[in-house]
Parts: structure tokens; C-alpha cells; sequence
């Protein structure tokens, strides 16, 4: 699915200025860090009007508590570690590459659904307005923040907007990281919103997206093109089962309050968990929620290149940079 808030959403994360809304491009590169691991996935270009695909991937794992994703504090608490796993994932990916796109963990941001009766014609006063509007679900102070926003929905009885927000030293530790090895980054996003768009298209039909990543779960509620509902919780490093337990958990509460407060019925969910995760989780949150629950996986022809360990690697990490190739589809 073409996820127009997604490809149209600013490419980079601005401070105290107006948002001006950029044709989305996709980056040369990829790279996404989480507290887990670092992966870099490089694109190759098309030709003759060829699907665009995915030419080279690598992926270092972290050391624990190296990342550790916050809304309000450092983020990055062992800078040699992380630049350790950088370096090691641009020696298969990085050669050449010109434009950069990073990933970021989803705990780091805050994504809100805004709803205004009007929005000022002038781009300056809309984002002064976007901005005391989400003054009040930041944990800090106002002018501390990046915020990116765009409208999903225009009509004669509402706005919605998709608003992100990060605390701008905690974007720029991810991004001095990136800078040192790779390069300024050209495209900044939490790492869920790249997912959106392997969503498959319904006619406002509720889906549920269950993204499990390093310790945290994302749970995004998508309506057609509308975002209804995002939701991310550390659950920090608990084992396997004990992690399942809580995704369990915290799906339920999602399903309850799109339900009984936003009045959504969630027609189908979708798991995405890395770098663990499968069929067995599908059918055990499946069963615990009494509703199916299907993989949410990046198309294969994307990864076709690839062979071997890298093969692997893609289905294993790669559904994010998937999703933002399909955003140019």
C-alpha cells in the first residue's frame, strides 16, 4: 500500500521551522539502529523500469544497554560499541552510496494523531499551532523539540494530522553516530513507520500492526489511509516467553481500546517481530486473542538478489527498508 502521510511526510526532522513538505526520495542506503543490533541495506538503482531491490545487507549485533531507547534522556550510552557494529555493517553495504536514510528506535519518538477543526492557510502558523498542540504529550520543554507533521484527512468536518516528535539532542546522538561512519542522513524515521506502507490497502477496514523489536512493541491501528492509534512500550530484556506474555498482553489492550473507545474493529493483525519471531508466535497470539494473525513480511522479489546468509538476513531484518521501497511504487 502507498502510504501517502509516509511519503509525504518531511524527510528530516527540523527545529523552529516551518515544515515544508519534500517529494519523498528514497535513500541509497538504509541503516537502522536498535538496541539490539545495526543493519545497513543497500539498494541497487533501477533500470528499465525494473522493481527496485535490495543489492547489499549486513548486520552487527550490540553489546547490551549500548542503545537504550528514551523520549527524555541519552540515548547512546556506549558511543565506541555502536560505532564498532556502524563500521562493521558499511563494509558490505556502504561503498558508494550517496544518500543516506536512518532508522531510528521507535521508543525514541513520539507519534501522535491530532485532530483540529481548522489549520491556518500559512505553513508558518500551522506549524506554530502543531507544535502547542503537542506541547502537552512531550516530557519536555517545547523548544527542545523536532517535529514533523502531515495531514491524513481534509474534509468539511475534520483535520487529522500525523505528528512526530523527538527531543532534538536525542536525535542528534543517533545522527552524529551515523555522520562518522556513513554520512548525513538525508531521511530520519522511527522505525514502524517505514512498516506502514506493507500494509495491504482496505477500504477503511481496521488493521492492527504488532512490531516487536529489541525489547519493545509498537502497536500501530491503521484504518485505509488514517492512522488511528500508535503505541510503543519498553519491555526491556525479558526471555523469550515472558516477552511473548507481554506482547499478549498489550495486544489485547489495543484491540479493547480501538474498540471500545475509538469504535474500530480490528479486521485483521499483523505481526512483525525481529530479529526473533514466526509462525509459532503467530499461532500463540493468534489463539490468545481469538483472531488470526498473519506474518507481515517484505515482498522476496525485493530481496531476489540476495543469496545465502544475506538472504536470510533480509527476512529477518529488512522488512522496514522493504516498506519504504514500496512507498515509491
Amino acid at each position: 500500500m502507498n502510504w501517502e502521510p509516509i511519503k509525504q511526510l518531511q524527510q528530516r526532522f527540523k527545529l523552529d521551522a516551518p515544515v515544508v513538505t519534500a517529494p519523498f526520495a528514497l535513500p541509497t542506503l538504509v541503516v537502522e539502529i536498535q538496541p539490539e543490533f545495526v543493519a545497513g541495506l543497500r539498494l541497487a538503482g533501477k533500470a528499465n523500469g525494473a522493481t527496485q531491490r535490495l543489492r547489499n545487507i549486513g548486520v552487527t549485533g550490540l553489546s547490551p544497554n549500548t542503545v537504550v531507547p528514551a523520549v527524555n534522556g541519552p540515548n547512546i550510552a556506549d558511543t565506541a560499541d555502536l560505532e564498532r557494529a556502524l563500521k562493521a555493517t558499511a563494509r558490505p553495504v556502504a561503498n558508494g552510496a550517496a544518500r543516506f536514510g536512518l532508522l531510528f528506535p521507535d521508543g525514541a519518538a513520539r507519534v501522535s494523531v491530532l485532530s483540529f477543526e481548522t489549520l491556518p492557510e500559512s505553513s508558518k502558523q500551522a506549524h506554530a499551532l502543531m507544535r502547542w498542540k503537542m506541547k502537552e504529550t512531550l516530557p519536555y520543554p517545547l523548544e527542545e523539540a523536532r517535529i514533523s507533521y502531515q495531514v491524513m484527512v481534509r474534509d468539511a468536518e475534520r483535520i487529522e494530522v500525523l505528528a512526530v516528535a523527538a527531543k532534538a539532542s536525542v536525535l542528534a546522538e543517533y545522527e552524529r553516530a551515523l555522520e562518522k561512519v556513513y554520512g548525513r542522513p538525508a531521511l530520519v524515521l522511527p522505525a514502524t513507520l517505514a512498516l506502514l506502507p506493507l500494509l495491504p490497502s482496505t477500504e477503511g477496514l481496521g488493521q492492527l500492526l504488532i512490531h516487536l523489536c529489541s525489547g519493545s512493541i509498537t502497536s500501530a491501528v491503521t484504518a485505509g489511509s488514517r492512522l488511528r492509534l500508535w503505541r510503543t512500550r519498553q519491555l526491556g530484556r525479558p526471555d523469550w516467553s515472558e516477552l511473548c506474555r507481554q506482547a499478549v498482553a498489550e495486544s489485547a489492550r489495543v484491540v479493547a481500546s480501538c474498540r471500545d473507545h475509538l469504535r474500530v474493529e480490528i479486521s485483521q493483525i499483523w505481526l512483525c517481530a525481529r530479529p526473533q519471531g514466526g509462525p509459532g508466535f503467530c499461532a500463540e497470539l493468534s489463539q490468545a486473542l481469538a483472531h488470526p494473525v498473519e506474518l507481515l513480511e517484505p515482498d522476496p522479489d525485493f530481496g531476489a538478489a540476495l543469496t545465502g546468509e544475506d538472504h536470510n538476513l533480509f527476512e529477518s531484518f529488512g522488512a522496514p527498508a522493504a516498506g519504504l521501497i514500496v512507498n515509491t511504487l
